[in-house]
């Protein structure tokens, strides 16, 4: 009896693909605001890009539920899911919006380079997954 493996999905690619500019990104976003404008622009740039990084790592691991699903919904659940982080960065940028250490334009001009790296790390990752056309047939591929 063949066990059944688990339906191969993009998803470890696209996280992998996030993971890494996102990773270098952190402290390179915190220091470059750290030369420009301080150890308070710093401290704010490295809350951005932080706080980008756990929504759209957290928004992946969502994503992998959702591709199991079945075919017809992923679109839709990609979309929610998606939208979701968006809703979660936007709702955090508001709670902060008010506290003292907090600079603004350091937080958000980080959190929106974390997000296009991050955003672009996906792409690539997902361009580069191998994508089964056909069920099992990457699995047959790779036995012969």
């Amino acid at each position: 009896m063949t066990p059944h493996p688990a339906p191969r999905t993009p998803v470890r690619m696209m996280l992998r693909g996030a993971l890494v500019p996102g990773m270098i990104a952190l402290p390179a976003l915190a220091a470059a605001f750290w030369a420009y404008a301080g150890e308070h622009a710093a401290l704010s740039a490295l809350a951005g890009a932080a706080t980008v990084f756990v929504i759209l790592v957290v928004g992946l691991l969502g994503i992998t539920a959702v591709v199991l699903g079945p075919a017809a919904t992923s679109m839709a659940g990609a979309g929610v899911v998606y939208l979701g982080q968006l809703i979660l960065i936007v709702t955090v940028v508001l709670v902060l919006r008010g506290v003292d250490w907090l600079d603004g334009r350091a937080f958000a001009l980080s959190a929106i380079a974390q997000t296009l790296l991050m955003q672009v790390g996906q792409v690539v990752g997902y361009v580069r997954a191998r994508h089964e056309i056909h069920p099992g047939s990457l699995d047959r591929g790779a036995a012969s």
